[in-house]
């Protein structure tokens, strides 16, 4: 007798555009589809970004074919956050993760809360609730970060977020709970509940079932940001396997088994289920890059490379100030003298980015994280096969790129149950 296919989705709430992938029980994808945010800019509309998910949501379970949905699981962008009323009911805009209007409340949290903290600078989740405030707000309202609204309109109940998500709102992942200090700066009145990544939080509400045409209700999973669910979707679940994201920026993130926090290196930690991503963000990375030659003359010069020839030591940056490993807003770049070669000065370029990816991996190592065994590559700079031969040749382990990277397919694990494993 054949098993009955069981469906997994996962959807992931880019800035640009809505994706959604879903999986069988065997973690192939099955169906996916992506639409265009109609939304755009550091405030947004949460009803207008609901109406772009439902129809995702419609789109991919057509492409299903009929087969039964077990679960649904979301990730959102770490640091987007809004109000409702206590019946759901959105009463401020949707300020999105790059929102930094509040920088007046920042300064007054940076008083209060431990350097640790997650919840540090103007675009947090906390420093926005505390800007809420500032413009009024009743006490039955509730800070909403853009995947529990999601939820909620799939028909999770009011006032339930993730461990990951709620980190940039001052949660402490270390005690699991809402600390003391932030009595100091919001009333806790406002604050969800917060629950493990890849917990039951509910199922599609009958509505919405029959809207689908489903015959069953699927589960609700509670999911993450769409940086871990871009992790997850690698499918490490080791410690001392890591993953670098080669995007606009350079993220190093490292399974451990516990976590460090080392704010004057930039060096922060996410749980995991019972381990921990342990890593940084340097502001070196694709960004760098594209400033000096578009994608087609990247192409080009990178096949030209000699990569046992000699290089230019630099550290490459588009204005002053560096997070991880160096610590510090001043930090000047260096990208002089540069070659008459092009082929010469990327080559450079690229060796500099994957000397400080080596660095950032030394900072862990030294700061008490177990070494890193092997390295998994997302983002655009993972398809640049001369990058990886250079950061093969300088990490001296496995650089490895992996078969999937996609957030939407991260979040379907994480539907399947695959946080559990870990």
């Amino acid at each position: 007798m054949t098993e009955e296919p069981k469906i997994y989705i996962g959807i992931d709430l880019g800035t640009s555009a809505y994706r959604a992938v879903a999986i069988n029980q065997h973690q192939h994808i099955v169906a996916s589809y992506q639409q265009a945010s109609t939304e755009t800019g550091k405030e947004q509309s949460a009803e207008a970004q609901w109406h772009t998910v439902k129809q995702v949501i419609s789109q991919i379970i057509k492409r299903c074919n009929g087969k039964t949905i077990k679960a649904v699981s979301v990730d959102a962008s770490s640091g987007s956050v809004m109000m409702t009323n206590q019946y759901g009911r959105p009463i401020t805009p949707m300020l999105m993760y790059d929102d930094d209007r509040s920088l007046e409340q920042s300064n007054k949290i940076s008083q209060y809360a431990p350097i640790q903290s997650g919840c540090h600078g103007s675009t947090s989740g906390l420093a926005k609730l505390c800007y809420f405030q500032q413009q009024g707000l009743q006490v039955e309202s509730l800070l909403v970060h853009q995947a529990d609204w999601i939820n909620f309109n799939l028909g999770a109940s009011l006032g339930i977020t993730d461990e990951n998500n709620a980190l940039k709102s001052g949660y402490d992942p270390i005690e699991r709970s809402w600390p003391d200090w932030i009595t100091q700066v919001t009333n806790t009145k406002y604050l969800p509940k917060v629950v493990p990544v890849g917990e039951k939080i509910g199922q599609l509400s009958k509505e919405l079932c029959i809207q689908l045409k489903l015959d069953n209700q699927p589960d609700i999973i509670a999911g993450t940001t769409d940086s871990i669910a871009a992790l997850i979707s690698t499918g490490i679940t080791q410690v001392g396997q890591a993953v670098t994201s080669l995007g606009s920026t350079l993220v190093v993130k490292l399974i451990s088994e516990q976590p460090i926090f080392v704010p004057a290196q930039g060096i922060y930690s996410h749980r995991l289920a019972k381990l921990w991503l342990v890593g940084g963000a340097s502001n070196t990375g694709g960004q760098v890059l594209r400033h000096f030659f578009e994608d087609k003359k990247l192409r080009q010069l990178s096949k030209e490379i000699d990569i046992t020839a000699p290089t230019v030591d630099y550290y490459p940056l588009l204005s002053a100030g560096e997070r991880f490993p160096i610590n510090d807003p001043q930090l000047k770049p260096k990208m002089t003298p540069r070659p008459k070669s092009d082929v010469t000065f990327l080559h450079s370029l690229l060796q500099s980015i994957a000397n400080i990816e080596h660095l950032a991996y030394e900072r862990l190592l030294v700061s008490g994280a177990q070494p890193a065994n092997v390295i998994y590559t997302t983002g655009g700079g993972s398809s640049n096969t001369v990058w990886q031969k250079i950061r093969q040749q300088t990490m001296k382990i496995p650089v490895l790129v992996p078969k999937h990277t996609q957030a939407a397919y991260g979040s379907a694990l994480i539907a399947m149950g695959h946080i559990s494993s870990l």
